[in-house]
């Protein structure tokens, strides 16, 4: 599993501290760095924000899968990014976004993106990402 950077406003970490990961997962459930274009992989990420000032977050998660090609082009998984409500009381979260059929053979460098919107709809100032290796897609 990788880890990534987490973003967080600017805070003590005792008050406000977090951390992102993610692994390409095959069908059977097992990590993996080469899948099966119509086979039902996943990207499952897990991240966990923690200190004094999580009971006071509002807001949403907002989370996608940058999938940028080997030699051309970048495309946003899934779209619109899939949101979760903060959880008071709680800054563990997890998600599992289903990639079948959506990436054509190739080799690409995955990206976990992990944003934030306001209760009032704006942007955040929490965020995050991790960079999986390259992954192989087969026909």
């Amino acid at each position: 599993m990788a880890s990534g950077e987490f973003h967080l406003m600017k805070v003590p970490a005792e008050q406000l501290a977090g951390v992102v990961h993610g692994q390409v997962v095959d069908p059977g459930a097992q990590p993996t760095k080469v899948v099966r274009r119509g086979e039902g992989w996943t990207v499952d990420v897990s991240w966990e924000v923690t200190g004094e000032l999580v009971d006071w977050l509002a807001g949403r998660w907002r989370l996608e899968v940058i999938a940028d090609l080997v030699g051309g082009g970048e495309s946003r998984h899934p779209s619109p990014p899939v949101e979760l409500t903060f959880t008071p009381g709680s800054g563990r979260y997890t998600a599992s976004i289903p990639m079948r059929g959506r990436l054509a053979p190739g080799t690409y460098d995955l990206v976990v993106n992990l944003t934030t919107t306001t209760a009032a709809g704006t942007a955040g100032a929490l965020g995050g990402f991790v960079v999986i290796s390259k992954l192989m897609v087969t026909e």
